[in-house]
């Protein structure tokens, strides 16, 4: 059996590896003081779980996280580290380098992280991506776009979400852009605005397959969202939408180019354009969102504790994925203009399966939820994606209709 150390910023709720890895696993939690064991309902049972837990204010940018993991891979032999989020994906890398353990190293790691990196080997592998270019001089974002046409996007290469991608519509502002870089525009690349649908693929693979694939259409891009907070759905395809096996086959043969661990939760972004389904992003990692929710809701499965299991060998066949409707999906509202009142408490509408508000309830209560970026999220279920998305925009109205006055 192993000691495994895990590296932790969701709730507890959502990251129950003291009932997910089997009981000859000797576990070590690093984690993040906003998500403390002793808020948890079944903190006692975590702690007896757990041979040690330490947790810290500022957990991704704290250097005694790294300083802590060190300390007790040397003091205990820790053999497993397990990671989840963006931030910890880099550190866990490192520590397996540093150790000599076994997963996903700094190569791999670093292939996710760097969108230049990743789009070199997914050219390199043919597979269909969008048009991209390297940043080195301030001449070369005007020579991409001479190729593909205004307007084109300027990415950080190792940014998240939209963050720092600015779009470039003439010569005049890719000029600015390039002085205003300076000598940081190599830490940029450009892309082809590409109109597209965008779908996600979200999953786990172990061993070169998915064992576990969904797809979801999205209303927005992260763009959209970033310029003006409008409400996004991600909503699963049909059963019958001939779209859903050409993304899942794209999303293993993306993993297949990448420098893939053994086993890993992945999120791939994929653009439906005029001339194709082509890969834009992939991650090494769960997605964001709503979509660890909505899955377990839809089919009865948690991808951080599928691949956990797979990554421990903690009994993961005894994960059978059950589906509970033919489609589901999900809806963020963000807090544009600084909402207050109280929020309405049960969601009594037909479909909505689950549902949170950053606004604290009617009850006067505290409000608990995953992130207070957003002002509302929400799952559905449904018998399509067109009934799943009616009964998502239901939710909205009828939040906002319900909200009072502090």
């Amino acid at each position: 059996m192993s000691k495994v150390l895990i590296l932790n910023r969701y709730r507890l709720q959502s990251a129950a590896f003291h009932r997910w890895l089997d009981p000859g696993h000797e576990l070590f939690l690093l984690n993040c003081s906003t998500r403390a064991v002793d808020r948890h309902p079944e903190a006692e049972a975590i702690r007896g779980r757990y041979t040690e837990i330490a947790e810290f204010d500022d957990y991704v940018s704290n250097p005694d996280v790294l300083a802590t993991a060190r300390e007790w891979i040397r003091a205990y032999g820790i053999d497993t580290v397990i990671a989840t989020s963006e931030h910890d994906v880099l550190r866990a890398a490192a520590l397996r380098d540093e150790f000599g353990l076994a997963g996903q190293g700094s190569e791999s790691a670093q292939a996710y992280r760097d969108k230049l990196r990743m789009k070199l080997l997914l050219e390199a592998a043919g597979l269909p991506i969008v048009p991209y270019a390297g940043l080195q001089l301030p001449g070369d974002l005007d020579a991409f776009a001479a190729r593909v046409g205004y307007p084109v996007l300027a990415k950080p290469r190792t940014g998240t979400g939209s963050r720092g991608i600015e779009r470039i519509a003439d010569a005049a502002q890719a000029a600015e852009f390039a002085a205003r870089q300076g000598d940081q525009l190599a830490d940029y690349l450009a892309e082809a605005f590409t109109p597209h649908e965008l779908l996600h693929c979200d999953g786990v693979f172990v061993d070169g397959r998915a064992v576990f694939a969904e797809v979801w259409s999205w209303s927005t891009t992260m763009l959209e969202v970033r310029d003006e907070p409008v409400p996004t759905m991600a909503i699963t395809l049909d059963a019958d939408d001939p779209r859903r096996a050409d993304v899942v086959r794209l999303a293993e043969e993306t993993l297949r180019a990448l420098p893939t661990p053994r086993a890993t939760a992945f999120h791939i972004e994929f653009f439906d354009t005029a001339d194709g389904i082509v890969v834009n992003e992939a991650a090494s990692r769960v997605g964001g969102g709503r979509i660890q929710p909505t899955l377990r809701r839809l089919h009865g499965v948690d991808l951080v504790e599928l691949a956990a299991r797979h990554q421990t060998r903690s009994s993961p066949e005894t994960l059978v994925p059950e589906r509970a409707a033919p489609t589901a999906g999900f809806l963020l509202a963000y807090d544009a203009d600084g909402a207050r009142g109280f929020a309405p408490t049960e969601c009594p509408l037909p479909g909505i399966s689950h549902y949170e508000s950053a606004l604290p309830p009617a009850t006067g209560a505290a409000a608990d939820v995953a992130s207070s970026a957003y002002l509302l999220s929400g799952v559905a279920l449904g018998d399509s994606r067109e009934q799943t998305g009616e009964r998502l925009l239901a939710l909205h109205r009828w939040f906002l209709d319900g909200v009072t006055a502090a």
